[in-house]
């Protein structure tokens, strides 16, 4: 289990205590944002990158049941909408 924060663990306890309410017809929901990430632009490129690296990369996305190259999206999405910052 990843070891989560002050803040998720306040999350995790509201969700599991009931608070939140579901805005209804999930569905529906998934479809219009399943419909938007397939419109959305998306521009292919080539990088070099660490054999071990992407060996890790393509190891933690086994473990979480997703393709290694939707988690580069991620990684670059949040990185390029400042959700995540580089630590040098």
């Amino acid at each position: 289990m990843i070891p989560l924060d002050e803040y998720e663990n306040e999350l995790l306890e509201s969700v599991e205590k009931g608070e939140w309410v579901s805005k209804g017809n999930v569905d529906e929901r998934l479809k219009s944002l399943q419909f938007y990430i397939k419109n959305q632009n998306k521009k292919a490129i080539s990088i070099r990158v660490n054999e071990n690296d992407i060996y890790e990369l393509k190891k933690k996305a086994l473990e979480n049941s997703i393709p290694y190259q939707n988690i580069i999206q991620m990684l670059i999405h949040q990185f390029a909408t400042n959700k995540i910052k580089l630590s040098v």
